[in-house]
């Protein structure tokens, strides 16, 4: 069947508003006021969203036609010509509707589609309505319906491979047909063309399945991402029928605990982050130019899988995703038949699992960035409640039923009951609170000897039984212990803490039976507000992970912020994953000298990468850190030598005395210098600097052009603590937003207006016509400047 993208000319409304014109993907959540009072509260980030109503007129000529919806929050009614179709409560699975038996053809078709957000549905920011794109297939009397075509490799190596392709062919007719497969590869290799002569009946479906032997395959890995195209086509008589394509590539893993992870033969370790589905400003709506900056952005940053948490990802995310080499954990829920919040999943989990996982599993695994499934997030039932382990190996099965390829892992965390939520806290804050540079040493000894007082490894066992792979949850420090128990069992860390990750990834490398590692979270995201936050004495302590009170929107825990800049500890996991790649040096403000700090535990450290202090803290000693595996770090400031320091866990850490000038950094490894990095006392907020992430876009309105906005001194260079409200304009383009990494802040998404912070904001806009595109942006009393791209 065709396959077309029908998410431009929607018409779209909420109670009490005007009809508007708009074009998918779309998040009506993201630029409504927020409210301290909204019904979904800090774990949706207090957006406030409700009922929309969405209507599209098609003309469909086509005997057979089917919607294709990649993901609708929340509760979608399907309404066509008036006639109610279907219904979908699940957020995030993509689902198809039959529109055949209700077309005028040759006329006006109206499709309607109401979504309703239902919070509290969520524990983050799930945005509302059609906020992923819309497809629309249409075919004739033979046809392979979507989802209907399985590619995977057999077997492979550099010398051949072979392919397997699996296709079930529907036909209203009895008749005789030829079916013919084509695979060629992205640099235009062909490999010979396969037919299948088929009698098919009216009716009924038809399997058949073609295998194919490629010569020197190119394959895919995460430095490769090589990618093929496959085509079908289904023709009686000379007269063609149908055709369909889609693209795959060519890989083989295994997975063992003597041996772990090898991909197209050669080891392998994940370096893996969780992320949200969200995109700061833009809120929930997938844009493709926005999956795409993302994941390019995570990669540069070092990371080879990702973790979409804690649902299916959009098609854009996958496709990108396939293209740049990233492998992808593919997770089903959040919850089962246990609630995690009021009006959430579970309300439907009983009745509609099993459609869920056949929508997510029929959809993904032609991917091969796919590379294994998820069937929950810390679920309640882990501990043998509420037949979780019967409930495990149903959702296993399921999933093996339409991909036996790939393994399946749930990601479980420690067992509540035992160890109440508020002690655990209060048990890894008194570690932050007194020793704060030793918490990483010291939490994990103290916290996970309790856990095995929860009887953890009996009460998960049968729940964990039917799993390929276990994914522990800031339990690194039971991969050991559980290894001598079972085995049989791989591991990786499906969650594990940024201030813990030197040691969570030593026992990684260290045990083959361990897979990899998912940092929480990898990019920043909106809701669960404030849940990585930190405190200085002179503001009170934290004492334990909580959702933050409004103004918080974001939950502040990424290696990159909502913005996609990299945070202080994305370079310390650079320099555990890559070392010597790159050097930065990151400082406290001297003001906070001999002062308290706290922090939720998914923290980080209060540093910046500044050397610019008030002329008071002239000679006040400054907390100086570098994050390097080196084996010693020289730090000159204005080319005097004034400290040395051994990296301990990753950071070496040092205090300098504050003059202003150049503060310089040298990292040595067997004697020899193999990185520097400086920062040098800046000025005063003087200009605003604009630079754009690409010099051309398309004028679709579904491109998107990124604009880096920069609070400079007189010297161009960025003023870290400078937080100007910035005001944008844009001629002859559509400013999608202008927002800071700030996660705590009353600035409205869709005003042209926000606050910069730590010296950094960004735009986006996209394009209707083609032409030059014009971004100004400016702050009282400083310079404004603008940036030119073309849209073509």
């Amino acid at each position: 069947m065709k396959k077309t993208c029908i998410s431009k000319g929607w018409y779209f409304q909420q109670e009490g508003c005007q009809p508007q014109k708009i074009d998918l993907p779309h998040d009506y959540a993201i630029s409504h006021p927020r409210s301290k009072d909204a019904p979904g509260n800090g774990r949706n980030g207090y957006f406030v969203g409700g009922i929309g109503h969405y209507t599209k007129f098609l003309e469909i000529s086509a005997e057979h036609a089917i919607v294709d919806l990649d993901g609708a929050y929340m509760c979608a009614e399907i309404r066509f010509n008036e006639n109610l179709l279907a219904i979908h409560p699940h957020g995030y699975t993509p689902f198809l509707v039959d529109l055949t038996g209700g077309i005028f053809r040759g006329g006006h078709n109206k499709l309607h589609i109401t979504t309703n957000d239902h919070q509290p549905s969520t524990r983050w920011y799930s945005g509302a309505g059609l906020y992923r794109d819309v497809f629309l297939w249409t075919g004739g009397k033979v046809r392979i319906e979507p989802r209907d075509l399985f590619v995977h490799t057999v077997f492979a190596n550099e010398e051949m491979a072979q392919v397997s392709v699996e296709a079930v062919i529907t036909s209203d007719l009895e008749q005789e047909i030829e079916f013919t497969v084509r695979l060629a590869a992205e640099d235009g290799g062909q490999i010979p063309a396969q037919s299948r002569r088929l009698h098919v009946s009216a009716g009924r479906k038809q399997s058949v399945s073609l295998l194919f032997e490629v010569s020197h395959p190119l394959l895919w890995d995460t430095e490769h991402p090589n990618l093929y195209r496959l085509d079908t086509r289904i023709t009686s008589g000379g007269q063609e029928l149908d055709t369909s394509e889609l693209t795959f590539g060519i890989r083989t893993f295994t997975i063992s605990a003597e041996t772990g992870l090898r991909l197209n033969g050669r080891p392998l370790k994940l370096r893996g982050g969780c992320i949200h589905h969200d995109h700061g400003v833009l809120g929930a709506a997938a844009f493709p130019a926005a999956e795409a900056r993302k994941v390019r952005l995570l990669k540069a940053a070092g990371f080879n899988a990702l973790r979409i948490a804690h649902n299916p990802p959009s098609l854009a995310l996958l496709e990108v995703c396939d293209r740049e080499g990233i492998l992808v954990m593919d997770e089903a829920f959040d919850m089962w038949n246990e609630q995690e919040t009021a009006q959430d999943y579970h309300l439907w989990f009983s009745d509609w699992w099993a459609r869920d996982i056949s929508y997510m599993v029929l959809r993904d695994r032609n991917h091969p960035s796919v590379f294994s499934y998820s069937i929950g997030n810390e679920i309640p039932e882990r501990d043998g409640r509420s037949r979780g382990a019967e409930w495990s190996e149903k959702l296993a099965a399921e999933i093996r039923r339409y991909d036996g390829t790939r393994p399946v892992t749930c990601a479980v965390c420690a067992i509540w009951d035992r160890i109440p939520l508020s002690e655990y806290d209060s048990e890894l804050n008194r570690q932050i609170l007194l020793e704060p540079e030793d918490y990483a040493r010291n939490l994990p000894d103290a916290k996970y000897r309790s856990l095995d007082d929860g009887g953890f490894a009996e009460r998960t066992e049968a729940y964990l039984k039917p799993l390929d792979i276990v994914g522990y949850n800031y339990l690194f420090n039971r991969y050991v212990s559980d290894h001598q128990r079972y085995p049989e069992r791989v591991f990786w860390g499906s969650e594990t803490h940024v201030l813990t990750f030197y040691q969570s990834w030593r026992k990684t490398m260290a045990h083959p039976y361990v897979l990899g590692d998912f940092t929480w979270t990898a990019f920043d995201n909106l809701g669960e507000a404030g849940t990585g936050r930190f405190c200085w004495g002179r503001d009170g302590r934290i004492t334990g992970i909580s959702i933050a009170e409004y103004p918080y929107r974001a939950c502040y825990q990424g290696d990159l912020d909502l913005c996609g800049y990299r945070r202080p500890q994305s370079y310390f996991r650079a320099a555990i994953w890559q070392p010597d790649r790159e050097l930065k040096i990151f400082t406290t403000h001297p003001k906070h000298n001999g002062e308290e700090f706290s922090g939720t535990g998914w923290h980080w450290y209060d540093v910046l990468d500044s050397w610019t202090f008030p002329e008071e803290y002239e000679g006040t000693p400054v907390q100086t850190e570098v994050y390097s595996t080196a084996d010693e770090i020289v730090f000159l400031l204005n080319g005097d030598e004034v400290a040395r320091a051994v990296p301990d866990e990753a950071i070496a850490r040092t205090e300098i005395p504050y003059r202003r000038g150049t503060l310089r950094a040298r990292a040595f490894r067997g004697g020899k210098c193999v990185a520097e990095a400086e920062l040098h006392t800046g000025g005063r907020p003087a200009a605003v600097l604009i630079t754009p992430e690409s010099r051309t876009f398309r004028a679709d309105r579904r491109d998107l052009c990124y604009f880096r906005i920069t609070v400079a001194d007189e010297n161009g260079d960025r003023v870290p603590d400078a937080a100007n409200e910035l005001l944008c304009t844009v001629e002859n383009g559509e400013l999608m937003g202008i927002f800071s990494e700030d996660p705590c802040n009353g600035d409205a998404y869709g005003s042209p207006v926000c606050h910069a912070c730590h010296g950094r904001a960004l735009a986006i806009v996209r394009a209707s016509v083609p032409g030059e595109v014009r971004v100004c942006v400016g702050s009282r009393g400083l310079l404004s400047d603008h940036a030119a791209v073309q849209a073509q």
